[in-house]
């Protein structure tokens, strides 16, 4: 189906007519309220601001070649963003916004659009709903319509030929404020896996029901409003009101929710925002505020997340009281621990382990919280699957404990012994297995006593290896213990001794199929480790910035690899070694400037090659003299 939307009011700022530089905010999200200047090179901006100056967006016309520096005056961003194209955008270098609010710049195009982050427009929303109208496994819903008349829409992603009566319901709704963009980019990247043709992703559509309400503030993002609707409302705090006072967005919403509630149980609720921290986070409730059980179930929650994340990790959890006027609290008060709800915050600049975010870097978190999800819902795929210590062979007295004052552990209990017997243990199987590269991983309870020896085995009919590990760390999270190759079919196993100087608690393994044995790609257990992204500017007359990024794999966060950033011309000869060194994790920048080099480069394509672990990116480049 095709969706329209409505008239836009415009608002257009022209500086003193000498200076030539015009700015508008005359479209979807913009948000610029005066500019003023002195000599026609600073501008000082304001924005309109609701409960926090935040959000702007707004054209420069007339820039190239000039200098021109900005200063927002009621905004509290970092290296904000630009673009001259309105598709294609970048982050300002340091040396540009050198702080706060401050950004400055030769621009090389006429015009140019500025914003808080990348934006995420109304008619931004609608292509990506329009794209997916004839996709079998959407089907798009109104719910209801905002204060404005904009629809309110929902998406359902599932594969529709299976029941939903025998499926799992998640449900999941975004920007409740309207400056936090990133998190429709995160969004976007889960939903991008969920409907493509990976076949863990075919799986899990056979085994979920999925509820996307992408907007429920439209009139706040149309509007360019950072926090509030078209009355000045935070939605976020408005799930409490009577029916009278509640937000038509909030009303229909809670209205479609409890229809779908009375019939079926939801089993996960993700409300997507965005934080001014340099980190992602779970806003955590506390025991006394919620119970003690869940609490627990939202630390396993949030551990399985940074699990399967390079991007966040238990020291970025936030904790508070559960508050009634917040959704979760709503459900939370009518639907008890029966809803894993949380809120799941990304934040406009980096994440902790110091990689900026870009859309790309969104997308793949949004396919990695898939894999989250995945596996707090107890869902197998032969290609990536939990075996939990329910499942596992045990061998001598070991404890169950379930208790609630420990929350390191998978599923509903772990098992615990004190070093004795030898032959005590506990052995997990896993079930027939095709040829292949697989990654074992164990996750244990990490308690104050724990072994710092704790022994594993891991073995196949052609295979045997032993790990040792601390237990007294990492205890929630997936462990590498061993890397094997089946080469048949076989089965892999996994005995956990009763052996060590402390507690040795035994609680799942993981098992993820990496490939083939032939096969250099990781593609189950680390979608990307690098990401290397459009030069800009492109095409180039004198220099251009290379931007890359190196993620983690299951090594250590501090280990650093070598790096090669090479550039080759159309004939496959190099050129230049622009970066040849070992590096951590992080973001990284680099500048090609064929000028500085001792030969006569002809304007032509030229290739940026960057490789890291066997595994390179090549971009494509346009030289023009």
């Amino acid at each position: 189906m095709k969706i329209n939307y409505f008239v836009i009011a415009y608002f257009i700022f022209l500086t003193p007519i000498f200076s030539q530089v015009i700015f508008e905010a005359n479209f979807d999200s913009g948000n610029l309220q005066s500019v003023s200047t002195s000599d026609s090179i600073n501008f000082t901006v304001r924005v309109n601001s609701d409960i926090v100056g935040r959000w702007f967006y707004f054209m420069m016309k007339n820039v190239k070649n000039k200098y021109v520096s900005v200063t927002i005056q009621n905004s509290d961003a970092t290296r904000p963003m630009y673009s001259y194209d309105n598709k294609i955008w970048y982050r300002f270098t340091e040396i540009e916004s050198p702080q706060r609010n401050v950004f400055r710049k030769t621009y090389s195009e006429d015009s140019v659009y500025v914003a808080y982050y990348v934006p995420y427009s109304v008619s931004q929303l609608i292509e990506k709903i329009n794209s997916l109208g004839n996709n079998p496994f959407v089907k798009i819903d109104t719910i209801g319509f905002s204060e404005q008349n904009r629809p309110l829409m929902v998406l359902k992603l599932t594969d529709f030929t299976i029941p939903d009566s025998q499926k799992i319901f998640i449900w999941t709704h975004g920007r409740t404020h309207p400056s936090e963009t990133p998190s429709s980019y995160h969004l976007d990247g889960m939903i991008d896996y969920f409907l493509s043709d990976d076949e863990i992703a075919s799986f899990l559509r056979t085994k979920i029901v999925w509820l996307v309400l992408p907007f429920i503030n439209p009139d706040g993002v149309f509007l360019g409003k950072s926090r509030v609707n078209a009355n000045n409302i935070d939605l976020e705090r408005s799930w409490n009101l009577s029916p009278e006072q509640t937000p038509k967005e909030v009303l229909f919403t809670k209205n479609y929710l409890q229809n779908i509630l009375s019939r079926s149980r939801i089993h996960v609720a993700l409300n997507m925002h965005s934080q001014v921290a340099n980190y992602a986070t779970f806003w955590i409730h506390t025991a006394s505020s919620t119970s003690e059980y869940f609490y627990r179930k939202q630390l396993q929650f949030a551990n399985l997340q940074s699990a399967n994340s390079d991007f966040i990790k238990p020291s970025d959890y936030s904790y508070s009281n559960l508050q009634p006027y917040f959704p979760e609290g709503w459900m939370w008060a009518n639907y008890g621990d029966q809803i894993m709800a949380l809120t799941y915050e990304t934040p406009y600049t980096k994440f902790s382990n110091g990689i900026w975010i870009d859309n790309s870097i969104l997308n793949l978190f949004g396919k990695q919280t898939v894999y989250g999800i995945m596996e707090y819902l107890g869902l197998n795929h032969p290609k990536r699957f939990i075996i939990d210590n329910k499942d596992a062979i045990v061998s001598g007295n070991w404890n169950l404990s379930s208790s609630n004052s420990f929350w390191n552990y998978y599923g509903e209990d772990f098992l615990y012994i004190l070093p004795n017997d030898f032959n005590q243990y506990v052995e997990w199987s896993s079930p027939q297995l095709i040829a292949g590269k697989y990654f074992v991983y164990a996750m244990w309870q990490d308690l104050a006593t724990s072994a710092t020896d704790a022994e594993y085995q891991i073995f196949s009919s052609n295979y045997f290896s032993r790990k040792k590990v601390n237990q007294q760390f990492n205890g929630g999270l997936w462990n590498l213990l061993d890397s094997l190759n089946l080469n048949e079919s076989d089965q892999i196993k996994i005995r956990l001794l009763s052996k060590g100087n402390g507690t040795i608690t035994a609680d799942a393994i993981r098992i993820i199929y990496v490939g083939s044995i032939s096969s250099n790609e990781n593609e189950f257990f680390m979608p990307e480790l690098i990401l290397l992204h459009p030069n800009y500017p492109n095409p180039f007359n004198s220099s251009t910035l290379i931007r890359f990024n190196i993620l983690n794999d299951s090594g250590s966060r501090q280990s650093k690899e070598r790096v090669t950033l090479k550039i080759y011309d159309i004939l496959g000869r190099e050129i230049v070694t622009l970066k040849d060194d070992y590096l951590s994790a992080g973001s990284y920048e680099v500048e090609f400037n064929p000028l500085n080099l001792n030969q006569n480069l002809a304007s032509g394509i030229y290739f940026a090659k960057l490789t890291f672990k066997q595994k390179s990116k090549v971009i494509k480049m346009v030289y023009l003299k």
